[in-house]
């Protein structure tokens, strides 16, 4: 008769064991849900600031673009047209007082007015025709030569030639490689070449398996964010000083354009009355150069590469910015 007492207890024992195990398992699924939260909140965090700094950067690319394409418009147009009119230049007079400046040859004005033609095919479409990508490459990279234009009537809508293979100014300013949905581990890969990593096995699926197998999974996601999140953050730091170096050309050809058009409106009041060098004063000769100065400080600014192939600031971009900033002190 003690055989059922005996086999009742083993059925107490093996209950027990399974109601420990099934503890044990709703803890692991608890663990699993808590350590799989905290690594979508790091990942969530870290994406929500690479947005934040993507979509500042690129605001500050396109104002730069719109900037340049006005600068082309009210200020290099207009001057080479009234340049072009004074007749018996002597290119080789000095500019007393401003030697920080540069002179202006006549190759120089020769050049500049050949570009002119390019410029005006540009400027004639107004700068809606430039688009995301198009105010993105004019910021970028400033050259007239930078898009392909057949004529004024010509829409410019994508970036070209040296933009296109640009994977970083793509990513902001809607190229190719950003319109196949680049999103943030696009910004995460162009930026400084860091390899995102493989994506988060995050949600439902982690339980679908076995409880202990749900946790081990959630820690290795949680690492995952981690690395995903410290690649986002080096991300967001390289977008944001990509971001302020372009505020800072936009601030210098501000400042250059607030004292270069009242020189422009001068010059033009000066040809109004003789086109005629020979018959200007010291003064109306010290404003020819002096406005011709400014307008090639103003070109070299509008044309210079602000970013490498590779997605990096250009050295030369920067000291023409500490240049004329010290020429306007």
């Amino acid at each position: 008769m003690p055989l059922p007492f005996i086999l009742a207890a083993a059925a107490v024992a093996a209950g027990g064991y399974g109601v420990k195990k099934g503890i044990d398992a709703y803890d692991d699924n608890q663990e699993a849900k808590y350590v799989t939260k905290q690594a979508q909140k790091k990942y969530d965090e870290a994406e929500s600031r690479l947005k934040r700094a993507h979509s500042s950067t690129q605001s500050d690319i396109e104002s730069l673009g719109r900037l340049k394409f006005r600068l082309y418009e009210n200020a290099i147009l207009p001057f080479v047209k009234t340049f072009s009119q004074i007749k018996n230049i002597k290119h080789n007079d000095k500019l007393s007082g401003a030697d920080s400046l540069p002179s202006m040859s006549a190759n120089d004005f020769k050049l500049m007015k050949s570009e002119s033609l390019e410029i005006e095919a540009i400027v004639g479409g107004g700068v809606a025709s430039l688009g995301a990508g198009g105010l993105a490459g004019l910021a970028a990279y400033g050259g007239v030569g930078t898009f392909a234009t057949a004529s004024t009537s010509t829409a410019i809508g994508t970036l070209s030639g040296a933009a296109a293979t640009n994977a970083t100014l793509a990513w902001f300013g809607g190229g190719s490689l950003a319109a196949g949905g680049y999103g943030m581990a696009g910004g995460m890969m162009v930026l400084g070449g860091i390899v995102a990593g493989p994506a988060l096995a995050i949600g439902g699926a982690v339980f679908a398996a076995k409880a202990r197998e749900a946790k081990e999974n959630a820690y290795a996601n949680l690492k995952l964010a981690e690395k995903a999140a410290a690649d986002m953050k080096l991300a967001t730091t390289k977008t944001e000083a990509l971001g302020k170096h372009f505020q800072e050309m936009s601030s210098v050809l501000e400042a250059i354009e607030a004292l270069f058009l009242p020189q422009l409106g001068f010059l033009q009041s000066v040809v109004r009355v003789s086109n005629d060098y020979k018959t200007y004063g010291e003064t109306e000769k010290q404003g020819v150069f002096f406005t011709a100065a400014l307008a090639k400080t103003l070109k070299n600014l509008l044309e210079v590469d602000m970013l490498t192939q590779k997605g990096v600031t250009t050295a030369k971009s920067k000291k023409l910015m500490r240049e004329a900033r010290k020429s306007l002190q």
